[in-house]
């Protein structure tokens, strides 16, 4: 069968704590040539994604694009009163104004947030896989 070079595949996977979405899009190219937008939290892991993406495509303009999105009740930030506490003292010294008006000041300054680097989740990086199994599959079937 004939297959064309173009196509479209995207998986939506809802996780407790996070929504992952995974689209995949590619056009005509003699080479498979594989571009890779993810979170740089999944670094790590992007030789694996493009490896499963070139044992299931041998051409083509692959475009992969890997969308996480916090559903807000987890998260890595914390405040780092220290700072905040040093931001609001020195810009007390440089302007009148309440401790309020100060406060919404300082924490859009740097370092006053804190964000620790978690492992990937086994159950997270497996849904990831999966994902990407799932938009293969639809951008195989876009292709026919």
């Amino acid at each position: 069968m004939i297959k064309s070079m173009t196509g479209f595949g995207k998986s939506i996977t809802q996780l407790p704590s996070k929504k992952i979405t995974i689209e995949l899009k590619s056009l005509n190219s003699k080479n498979l040539d594989v571009n890779v937008r993810i979170p740089s939290f999944y670094r790590e892991k992007e030789l694996e994604l493009r490896n499963l993406i070139a044992k299931e495509l041998l051409r083509g303009k692959v475009d992969l694009g890997l969308y996480v999105e916090p559903n807000g009740e987890e998260t890595n930030a914390s405040i780092n009163p220290a700072v905040v506490r040093q931001y609001i003292k020195q810009l007390a010294q440089v302007v009148d104004g309440n401790e309020m008006d100060l406060l919404k000041i300082a924490m859009r300054l740097p370092d006053t947030l804190v964000t620790e680097k978690d492992e990937i989740d086994a159950e997270e990086y497996n849904a990831i896989l999966n994902g990407l199994e799932k938009a293969l599959i639809l951008l195989d079937e876009y292709r026919k």
